[in-house]
């Protein structure tokens, strides 16, 4: 049996019964799931040749609805996380952490309406990972940043930056090529540089070129950039530059566009 069927089947089973009632209007657990679905499958990112997805779902909703799922919500979140690994199981994605699913009300939002933010975190124990979008069959351009071993395979010229992943002895770990900016890093499976960091916010920190200029802009992180280890809100960062994000370091590298 598929994902997409399974899902119908499990979450049409945990609402039977007292449950029916409370689900008989508005949004439904399976429009939900269904959307969870669709966000591991759109939002893979690639980190030393590993595809990873989404493991942590934010779902926002009215006031009507969030009264609903509040009356369920550990059941629910229990068949969410559930679905969430079978279904990384059987395409043979990979997880950075456990499933992580929250219900939060959005007063801007009427009876049915909901939106699912879906984020890479990893478990405490494990050390945050840094992934890119895979590009759209051969066509690198189409992601913004991307492996550099990926860019010289399909002989794509950068946009002159490069983004070094340290490991937590400060050696280099992976090389990410910029190939046009601007680009967003954090959390967010829909950034350009997704880091799985708990300490990364959603949306943390945006890298634009500027004429000759490479800035480093703050988006409003909880925990700050840092540039060199100095907190950074917005900056003009140079060759060997070291960037901070929560736990996660990169060095920044310029090379010929």
């Amino acid at each position: 049996m598929g994902v997409a069927k399974s899902i119908e089947q499990r979450l049409e089973g945990l609402v039977e019964g007292f449950f029916t009632k409370v689900f008989r209007s508005g949004l439904q657990p399976v429009e939900v799931g269904r959307r969870i679905l669709r966000e591991m499958g759109e939002q893979k990112t690639v980190s030393v040749n590993r595809v990873y997805v989404p493991n942590e779902f934010r779902v926002s909703m009215g006031p009507d609805d969030h009264a609903r799922f509040e009356q369920m919500e550990a059941g629910l979140r229990r068949e969410f996380s559930d679905i969430v690994i079978e279904a990384a199981k059987e395409n043979r994605w990979n997880l950075m952490g456990m499933p992580r699913i929250s219900f939060v009300e959005d007063p801007s939002k009427g009876k049915g309406e909901f939106r699912v933010e879906a984020s890479l975190a990893a478990d405490p124990d494990r050390p945050p990972e840094v992934s890119t979008h895979a590009p759209e069959g051969d066509d690198a351009s189409s992601s913004r940043a991307i492996a550099s071993n990926t860019a010289d395979r399909l002989g794509v010229r950068g946009s002159g930056g490069v983004l070094v992943v340290l490991d937590d002895k400060g050696r280099d770990k992976e090389r990410i090529s910029i190939t046009r900016t601007p680009i967003v890093i954090g959390r967010m499976s829909s950034s350009d540089i997704v880091l799985a960091d708990p300490n990364v916010s959603r949306r943390h920190a945006e890298l634009r070129h500027e004429g000759s200029r490479w800035m480093l802009v703050d988006l409003g992180s909880t925990n700050g950039t840092l540039v060199n280890g100095k907190l950074a809100r917005e900056h003009e960062i140079n060759d060997g530059d070291r960037l901070a994000f929560g736990t996660s370091e990169l060095r920044f590298e310029v090379t010929g566009a």
